[in-house]
């Protein structure tokens, strides 16, 4: 029976705990203050609708916003201001707004802010552009009233809260803002409207005492004040609060009259249907405050986003090592690609090695064959003067063959000394990669000797259409290496099935500039290679010991090495044409 009581006991605990209705009130005057100026609206409210207990809870300027986010209170009664934050953020909807009330009886639905200095400084504060230089007391950053309506009035006059104010503090109340002036802790201040008549009405202070600065009258407006007029207070319900309870307490408020205990209390004249805000928010878009504005806290970003920056976290550090590692792979390809095209240059000047020195074989031949005949001549000559026997027919026989053997000599020798000086100058040009003065010409011609034991191999054909008086300042490395690939790209890839291949390389004087056009009619490039061509490593012939590199590096001598311009044009089956320009080389 116990055990029963104690349940049922805890139980009607729960349900009496589910009809206490709790209204945050914002504290702007204080605690004790706010409880006696609303606990008699609680308990009308308490009073009007059944089964239901309200209670006031005082709220402070710093801690209103979380309380109403927490779900502490069901219903917030705070300045203009923080119901416009407050619907931004956490979806409160206002279901009335008070009616305050003057002294003389005559209602408002609106209020202001006053600036106010002692009335010993009237003569120094005459507008607000006098502030500057002041020490400015106000509310609190969050209080409308209090500090955001003078704030934009000073904004737009141009004092800047920062630079033109010798100090700004918040006093927390309103009533420490007036208590402020007249100890001279400041020299100006600004609460809400009807703060000054209360306070004087509570004869906490003589309205004597202060000098309003710019002060504003407004038609049935009794109340100081130096700013445009706002929305007064709404009362609000929090989103989680029973819609059906809001309608009772907006019925019930709007039933209260001015002379009801509550409204008598609160020195209000009861309440109405809920005005529009949009001034307020036309006051916080200008000073870009919240929820126009939001100040970025940085533990409170990481907090919120934590796991998504985490993620982009491991994004951007797996891109960063992938561009390390892309980086690396490329330096490394660039490197090998380096050692591949050197390497390709060295097998150019190695071939160009063995073919000289078979052309040679062939002249030194012919002038050690032909100083042996000599030789052999001479020594009979020799054997037939000591034993006598030398007849005019034998010595006229032995000057004819000196003659003959001895032009034999001397024109393989020189034609031999001709192709080691061929050789010498392009080994030189592809060694040493000087820049110097040759004829075009002449070092095409030359290009063709050291390949000559290719040509002759095959019954290809090779026309140098240049005129003689060409001569140039550049590279000729980079030249002979160019029309090398070039015509072994042809005798490879071009000739390939096809015995009588032609080449023509024409040398044209384009507005005194180089032009030279490489043309075979061979079998020609399909369009599809034709686009990759110039790429490095893209060869048809892998199979059979391409690198891929040949028109690559022709590609790189063109445009990089010399400063030109190289394009291919081709059909299947017509041949191929390569247009080098070289606009940095011009006749000399």
């Amino acid at each position: 029976m116990r055990l029963f009581l104690i349940i049922l006991t805890f139980y009607f605990s729960l349900l009496a705990d589910d009809t206490v209705v709790k209204i945050g009130v914002l504290a702007k005057r204080g605690i004790e203050p706010t409880f006696k100026k609303w606990e008699d609206t609680a308990t009308y409210l308490t009073q009007k609708i059944p089964n239901r207990k309200f209670e006031i809870v005082p709220l402070g300027f710093d801690s209103l916003v979380e309380d109403v986010g927490n779900k502490k209170i069901d219903f917030i009664l705070a300045n203009s201001g923080f119901y416009v934050e407050l619907e931004y953020k956490h979806g409160v909807q206002r279901i009335t707004t008070l009616i305050n009330q003057h002294i003389s009886g005559l209602s408002q639905k609106e209020f202001g802010g006053v600036i106010f200095s002692h009335i010993k400084n009237k003569d120094r504060f005459q507008t607000l552009e006098d502030i500057k230089g002041a020490h400015f007391a106000a509310v609190n950053e969050k209080s409308l009233g209090g500090w955001q309506m003078a704030w934009r009035e000073l904004a737009q006059r141009g004092i800047d809260r920062e630079s033109d104010l010798a100090s700004i503090s918040f006093k927390q109340t309103h009533d420490n803002v007036v208590y402020a002036i007249l100890r001279g802790d400041a020299d100006v201040g600004t609460v809400r409207s009807d703060t000054l008549e209360r306070m004087a009405m509570e004869e906490k202070i003589d309205l004597n005492d202060f000098h309003i600065i710019e002060q504003r009258a407004y038609e049935n407006f009794p109340f100081l004040t130096s700013t445009r007029l706002y929305p007064e207070w709404p009362f609000a319900k929090l989103k989680h609060t029973n819609d059906e309870l809001s309608k009772e307490v907006a019925v019930a408020l709007m039933q209260m009259t001015p002379e009801d205990r509550a409204a008598k209390s609160a020195s209000i004249a009861g309440w109405t249907t809920p005005l529009s805000y949009q001034p307020v928010h036309q006051c916080f878009k200008f000073l870009k405050i919240s929820p126009y504005y939001q100040e970025i806290k940085f533990l409170e970003v990481v907090q919120k986003y934590l796991y998504w920056i985490i993620f982009y976290f491991f994004l951007v550090a797996s891109g960063i090592t992938m561009l390390i590692y892309q980086y690396r792979l490329t330096k490394h390809l660039r490197k090998t690609q380096n050692e591949l095209v050197q390497t390709e240059k060295m097998a150019s000047l190695g071939r160009l090695v063995a073919g000289v020195s078979h052309e040679v074989n062939t002249p030194i031949g012919i002038s050690v064959t032909a100083a042996s005949h000599l030789k052999d001549e001479a020594q009979k000559f020799q054997v037939s003067y000591e034993n006598e026997t030398l007849t005019q027919e034998g010595f006229e026989a032995f000057i004819k063959t000196s003659i003959q053997s001895s032009e034999y000599i001397l024109v393989n020798l020189d034609r031999a000394a001709q192709m080691v000086r061929n050789f010498k100058q392009i080994s030189v040009d592809q060694s040493s990669d000087v820049v110097r003065e040759f004829n075009i010409h002449e070092y095409l011609q030359g290009i063709l000797h050291s390949l000559n034991p290719k040509i002759k191999k095959t019954a290809h054909t090779i026309e140098i259409d240049c005129p003689k008086e060409y001569n140039i300042n550049s590279h000729p490395g980079a030249f002979y290496q160019i029309f090398t690939n070039l015509i072994l790209n042809s005798f490879i890839h071009g000739f390939e099935n096809i015995e009588n291949g032609h080449i023509t390389i024409r040398v044209l004087n384009d507005k005194g500039h180089l032009h030279i056009v490489y043309k075979d009619n061979g079998k020609g490039v399909p369009a599809n290679i034709i686009k990759q061509i110039f790429d490095p490593f893209f060869t048809t012939k892998r199979s059979s010991g391409g690198s891929g590199l040949g028109t690559h590096i022709i590609y790189n001598l063109v445009t990089q090495k010399l400063g030109g311009s190289i394009t291919i044009d081709s059909k299947e089956g017509m041949g191929l044409t390569y247009n080098m320009i070289f606009k940095g080389i011009r006749y000399v």
